[in-house]
């Protein structure tokens, strides 16, 4: 399968919907709490950042974070 079979407009226009699928608050604060506890006041290094839709949440909490991203990004 292509990439342009995959992301189409469509799917780029759901991608990032707040509130809803992996962007809901019953998804997302149980996840992001977890990490922050396992973060344990230290930094944490998130590859592939996106949209940062888990990184934003953690830096909110107070934990450092640095990004990696892919080769050729």
């Amino acid at each position: 399968m292509r990439q342009d079979e995959i992301w189409d407009a469509d799917a780029a226009r759901r991608y990032d919907t707040p509130g809803i699928g992996m962007f809901a608050p019953e998804v997302l604060g149980p996840a992001v709490d977890r990490l922050a506890e396992l973060a344990g006041g230290e930094q944490a290094l998130e590859f592939a950042i996106g949209t940062g839709r888990v990184a934003v949440p953690l830096a909110e909490r107070g934990v450092p974070v640095t990004s990696h991203l892919a080769a050729g990004s």
